[in-house]
């Protein structure tokens, strides 16, 4: 009766773990992610990630993104992006909020050199996050009139005349203009882009000229052309 009595408990604790019910009311370990950057394809070093970079004048974009956290469950309140240390390349700026799993910084640069940038997330969850990015941006290209090489087809006078130029280059605005001799009388230049010499000429010869495309740095560009008009 006795080994009868210790046999008991043992067997009905074999049959509990057998059939699962151990641990009645006890809840399972759910495992937890942090909101954090994603800087996956980012080259990193002592924590600060390097940003595409940019030129002055040029457009920039550049896309921020973060993972777990509030982001990809129902986004009820968006993420709040601040710039908690450092400062972004003057041009640029970064909205508040964006999206439910990420930002986007975007602008025009207007000074070159490397800044760095911490910028620091608060999601609808009340997660925190924080990361320390660099943007290098480069001087401007130099600025030059790219299309056409020799300038500029003939016209008859009483008809329709248009030449296209084209430039690269510089920091806008830019401005255009007859900076030596003058056009055939009856065409014009535009002054901004889209740069172009247009109108009906009124009188025949060969006239000869200077294209001026200046920009907000006081770089100049020239390209000298002639029109002969029959």
């Amino acid at each position: 009766m006795r080994i009868r009595n210790l046999l008991l408990p043992a067997v009905l604790a074999g049959l509990l773990v057998a059939f699962g019910l151990t641990g009645v009311g006890s809840a399972a370990p759910t495992r937890t992610q942090t909101l954090r950057f994603i800087t996956t394809g980012l080259s990193c070093s002592n924590g600060v990630c390097a940003l595409g970079s940019g030129s002055v004048g040029a457009n920039y974009g550049q896309n921020i993104a973060i993972s777990a956290g509030s982001c990809g469950r129902p986004c009820v309140t968006l993420p709040v992006f601040t710039v908690v240390a450092g400062s972004l390349p003057p041009g640029l700026r970064m909205p508040s909020t964006y999206g439910c799993c990420g930002d986007a910084i975007g602008g025009r640069p207007s000074r070159a050199g490397t800044f760095t940038v911490t910028i620091q997330v608060n999601d609808g969850a009340g997660n925190t996050a924080r990361q320390a990015f660099s943007i290098t941006i480069s001087p401007p290209a130099p600025l030059e009139i790219t299309f056409p090489t020799t300038c500029c087809n003939a016209g008859s006078v009483g008809q329709s005349y248009l030449k296209n130029l084209f430039f690269s280059g510089g920091v806008a605005p830019f401005a255009a203009s007859i900076a030596v001799g003058q056009l055939p009388p009856g065409l014009k230049l535009s002054s901004s882009p889209p740069i172009s010499i247009t109108g009906s000429p009124t009188t025949a010869g060969t006239f000869t000229f200077t294209v001026s495309v200046t920009d907000s740095t006081g770089a100049q560009a020239i390209n000298q052309g002639s029109i002969n008009i029959s």
